[in-house]
């Protein structure tokens, strides 16, 4: 199965952004704000323009991932200009966490963190339905588990 970010996690923080950049440009154009000038005005300018950075930053990160889930492991995949992949086999994985926020409970997304023998770590960001995702990879988990025991 593969799968990507969830509509409603990605419109959530594009509405964000559009708050800090109106943010921004009320304080620029409207206070009359000059950004070269070091003040406390300023020094709160250059925070929201950080804090918009990195919600752009994640916004793109999320659309370059694909995350694909199969009958031997899950895979990572990001492409830009090159592309790089992770795979973990469910032998390998020591550790599953669903992680919802409060925006993610109300509108059904949220991200899922596998963890490697090896230190390799997957998330899975902005999932859509990811209980049901969860539960797929918590039972492919427990099979391969049972299977290396026997």
């Amino acid at each position: 199965m593969r799968t990507k970010s969830s509509l409603a996690s990605q419109t959530f923080e594009i509405i964000l952004t559009s708050l800090i950049f109106l943010i921004l440009f009320i304080l620029t154009f409207v206070y009359g704000i000059n950004p070269l000038n070091l003040s406390v005005s300023t020094i709160l300018w250059y925070s929201l323009l950080a804090i918009g950075s990195i919600i752009i930053n994640e916004i793109v990160a999320r659309k370059l991932y694909t995350y694909e889930i199969d009958g031997t492991g899950i895979r990572e995949s990001f492409i830009l200009f090159s592309k790089k992949e992770t795979f973990i086999p469910y032998n390998n994985i020591i550790k599953v966490d669903l992680k919802k926020s409060f925006f993610g409970r109300i509108l059904n997304y949220g991200d899922i963190e596998i963890l490697s023998s090896s230190a390799t770590k997957i998330v899975l960001r902005g999932i859509k339905n990811p209980e049901d995702i969860y539960q797929q990879i918590k039972e492919m988990f427990e099979k391969h588990k049972k299977e290396r025991e026997k």
